[in-house]
């Protein structure tokens, strides 16, 4: 059972990246993994997938009823969600490198301006802190920090692609 889940799993989800151009794809996987299901009852699950071929080929099948290219905008969401991860972890880094350095300066205050972001970093034998200030250029940059990496992960040029059919012709 345990078994026949984890094939039943993996299978759908090979066929979901296939096939996430697709609109309403979640609902799609949702029909495919019931059908695998009632299929399995019958038949056992190794069959049931077996029956249904290669999940590439089978998203090929749904893909080619769409008149184009669809973008794939939740391939957008995670290329931004990883490009905001790489930042904070950036600035982190910078936050720990500037006050390792004020203790092995033996404290102090200094303050760093970057990409529109005032940050105070203070080390003394009382506290440690930092603090930022954030403007429009901050906003601006992580605006489009966030937007490109969306954009170009979403294929949004899709939006203006020629229908199949006039490919064709």
């Amino acid at each position: 059972m345990l078994r026949d889940t984890f094939r039943r799993e993996a299978y759908l989800l090979r066929f979901s990246w296939a096939v996430q151009d697709f609109p309403q794809y979640v609902r799609l996987k949702r029909e495919l993994r019931n059908e695998l299901d009632a299929t399995a009852a019958e038949v056992g699950m190794r069959q049931a997938i077996a029956d249904l071929g290669h999940p590439r080929v089978l998203a090929d099948g749904y893909l080619a009823e769409l008149d184009r290219s669809m973008p794939r905008w939740n391939t957008g969401g995670w290329w931004a969600a990883l490009t905001l991860g790489a930042l904070v972890a950036l600035g982190m880094a910078f936050g720990v490198g500037a006050l390792t350095t004020l203790e092995q300066l033996g404290g102090g205050t200094t303050t760093a301006t970057f990409l529109g972001a005032t940050t105070t970093f203070t080390w003394t034998d009382d506290a440690i802190s930092a603090g930022a200030t954030l403007t429009w250029q901050f906003a601006v940059f992580l605006v489009l920090a966030l937007l490109v990496p969306y954009l170009v992960g979403a294929r949004f040029w899709r939006l203006w692609s020629t229908s199949r059919s006039l490919q064709r012709a």
